[in-house]
């Protein structure tokens, strides 16, 4: 394979509700989205998940198509014949994950066949609305991850009385205040399948006892293998959020999967607010998580997507086909 011609793209749609977090309040989602086009004028998407603003990551959209015209530029017209090539052409993009995560996204079609298959309805939401309260009532998840707020408890306990049964996960972002800590103890005495980043500085987990706070999972601190194998050994870590942008792409959390599998290490693979395309990979990779992971359905965040029928809901699971990107969603930049 080579690739010839290279276009870049941005999606930018409005979410259907806002989306809040501890971090950030987010109205409309702008990607990156990449194009190679190869000597046979097959075409190869890539969605990159980096944000606008380094509110999450300090690799931004405008590094990561910085970085993208970097590598295309020397790897043009070259000729890859194994995945693995493609592999060690992009060792010069380890410092810039998101990047390679696209870019990977993009070429791992040329030398794997795509599936369609089922993974289980894991929902997110920002605060417990009516609104919300209707909408998992109406999908029924098998899991909702609900973000901290001041009123953490109260969304807990509206998440419990739901008419289904679901497992419950908190999103704390590393947002949880010292004057917060009994709020974690409360939480404990509920049935949490784990909490997500409670604390920037990981070591405040120490001054609980086990039972005074949930099953403990690291999200944002999960940036590479030997940064995970040390918290899960010294931190007491229960949980891993697998995030294919932030560890550099499908390729490296197969490798990672693989590891943790073998240590017995749970895990969960995590999104961050994905169109369809993106959406596709990070189903495809929690096949094969502990858990049910940040997965949702065709719809969930926006009207318009850049894949039609890309998650469909149905009993509970969703159903991915192979992602066909609608170039009339997008708009190339320069």
């Amino acid at each position: 394979m080579k690739i010839c011609e290279m276009n870049l793209y941005i999606c930018n749609n409005h979410f259907k509700h806002l989306i809040v977090t501890p971090k950030v309040k987010l109205e409309k989602r702008k990607a990156l989205i990449i194009e190679f086009i190869t000597d046979r004028q097959v075409r190869y998407f890539g969605e990159c998940n980096a944000f606008e603003t380094d509110w999450y990551d300090d690799e931004t959209i405008e590094i990561a198509r910085e970085q993208a015209i970097k590598w295309f530029e020397s790897f043009k017209n070259y000729e890859f014949y194994h995945f693995e090539e493609i592999q060690h052409a992009l060792q010069n993009l380890e410092k810039f994950p998101a990047t390679r995560s696209m870019i990977v996204m993009a070429c791992y079609q040329a030398f794997y066949k795509l599936e369609a298959f089922h993974v289980p309805y894991g929902a997110t939401v920002s605060g417990v609305t009516d609104e919300n309260v209707r909408n998992l009532i109406n999908t029924k998840p098998q899991r909702v991850k609900v973000k901290w707020s001041e009123t953490i408890l109260k969304d807990v306990k509206q998440l419990q009385q739901l008419p289904f049964k679901t497992e419950i996960v908190v999103d704390a972002n590393e947002s949880i205040q010292e004057d917060e800590a009994k709020k974690l103890k409360l939480l404990s005495e509920n049935d949490i399948l784990y909490i997500e980043e409670p604390f920037k500085n990981i070591e405040k987990i120490k001054n609980f006892k086990y039972d005074e706070i949930p099953p403990i999972a690291i999200d944002e601190k999960a940036t590479s293998l030997e940064k995970i194998l040390n918290y899960v050994k010294n931190d007491d870590v229960d949980v891993v959020v697998l995030k294919p942008f932030r560890l550099g792409g499908i390729d490296k959390v197969i490798q990672i999967i693989d590891i943790l599998s073998d240590r017995n290490v749970k895990f969960v693979i995590g999104g961050m607010y994905e169109y369809g395309l993106s959406r596709y990979f990070t189903a495809l990779l929690a096949q094969y998580a502990t858990y049910p992971s940040d997965i949702t359905p065709q719809g969930f965040y926006f009207e318009n997507d850049i894949v039609a029928c890309s998650g469909i809901l149905k009993r509970g699971s969703i159903y991915f086909e192979p992602p066909h990107v609608n170039k009339l969603e997008l708009d190339q930049i320069d």
